[in-house]
């Protein structure tokens, strides 16, 4: 109970964030790829699917495609979390970041038909820093 309301803190601090002064810095979708690697399939899916919620609310894209894809992001995390060791191998969690990312804007952009030109910095720069936000969401959850 008391992981649930520290990360629900955590989603409702990175999404003011992320849409005040980290606006190249996808925090939402990093909580996501997190849930999923921490908790495996279905609760990357069952969070990433709240934080797609929250996301809808805070953004001016489509509400059901912020659901569904943060859902992706974090059962397709969950999933390969089952099949690799990821906890103290920065490498490996700064890769799922960056393919979580990837496939986020590739499909979104797809299914919008739109394209936003920094996405390739947002991608870098958010898998750059996901080591270090995976740790502090660790230690504050333990």
């Amino acid at each position: 109970m008391r992981d649930g309301i520290i990360f629900f803190i955590w989603v409702i601090l990175a999404g003011l964030l992320q849409a005040t002064v980290f606006t190249d810095l996808n925090l939402l979708l990093l909580l996501s790829v997190f849930a999923g690697l921490r908790k495996g399939p279905l609760a990357g899916l069952l969070i990433g699917g709240t934080i797609g919620m929250f996301g809808g609310i805070l953004s001016i894209s489509p509400f059901t495609l912020n659901l569904a894809l943060y859902s992706i992001v974090g059962f397709l995390s969950g999933l390969a979390s089952v099949h690799m060791y990821y906890k103290e191998n920065i490498f490996v969690q700064a890769m799922f970041s960056f393919c979580g990312l990837l496939l986020f804007y590739l499909v979104y952009f797809a299914l919008t038909a739109t394209i936003r030109t920094t996405v390739i910095s947002t991608v870098l720069f958010s898998a750059a820093v996901s080591p270090l936000i995976f740790r502090i969401l660790d230690y504050c959850s333990s």
